[in-house]
C-alpha cells in the first residue's frame, strides 16, 4: 500500500501545483480530471486492498462493502474519462457543494457563537461575524461561479498540497 500511497501523494502534489497556477476558470476545467483520476486511484487500490487482505474473516462484511465502493469508484472513473458531460457534472457539482459548505459553515458558526454567549464567553461576537461573512460569501459564491472557481482552484491546491504531503510521509512511517 506504500507504493499506492507514495503514487497517489505525487499525484495529489502535481496537481495542487496545477491549481496554484491555473486558479480561475481553466482549473475549474481540469478539477473533473483531478476528481476523476483521484476516483480512479482510490477505486483500484480499494479492490487491490481487497484482493491482498480477503483471508480476513472477521473484516468481511466491511471488506465486501469497501470492495463495492471501490469497484464503484473505479467504473464511475472510468465512464468519466471519456464522457465529457460527466466531468463537466463533476466541475459542477463541486462548485455548488463548496458555496453550499460555505453556507452551512456559516449557520454552524452562527449557532456556536450563540452557545458560546450563553457560557457568558466575551468574544463569542468573533464567531457570531465570521459566521454571518461566510453566509454572505457562499450565497455570493452560489450565484458568482467564476469567483467560486477561482477561490475554489487556490482551496483545492491547498488541500491538495497538504494531502500529498500527508500520504508521501506515510511513506516513511514505521508500522
Amino acid at each position: 500500500m506504500k507504493v499506492f500511497n507514495c503514487i497517489m501523494g505525487i499525484f495529489s502534489l502535481f496537481a495542487a501545483f496545477y491549481c496554484f497556477f491555473m486558479p480561475g476558470v481553466s482549473a475549474v476545467m481540469t478539477i473533473g480530471w483531478i476528481v476523476t483520476c483521484l476516483l480512479g486511484v482510490i477505486g483500484f487500490c480499494g479492490i487491490f486492498e481487497y484482493a491482498r487482505n480477503k483471508e480476513k474473516k472477521s473484516q468481511m462484511i466491511n471488506g465486501t462493502v469497501s470492495l463495492i465502493l471501490a469497484i464503484g469508484a473505479a467504473v464511475l472513473s472510468t465512464i468519466a474519462m471519456f464522457d465529457v458531460t460527466l466531468r463537466a457534472t463533476f466541475d459542477l457539482m463541486i462548485v455548488v457543494l463548496f458555496a453550499l459548505w460555505l453556507v452551512l459553515s456559516g449557520v454552524d458558526s452562527t449557532v456556536t457563537s450563540f452557545k458560546v454567549k450563553k457560557e457568558g464567553t466575551k468574544n463569542w461576537w468573533l464567531s457570531l461575524v465570521l459566521g454571518i461573512l461566510l453566509i454572505v460569501v457562499g450565497m455570493y459564491s452560489g450565484t458568482h461561479l467564476i469567483f467560486t472557481t477561482r477561490t475554489l482552484g487556490y482551496i483545492m491546491g491547498f488541500s491538495l498540497t497538504m494531502y500529498g504531503i500527508r500520504l508521501i510521509c506515510s511513506v516513511f512511517e514505521k508500522n
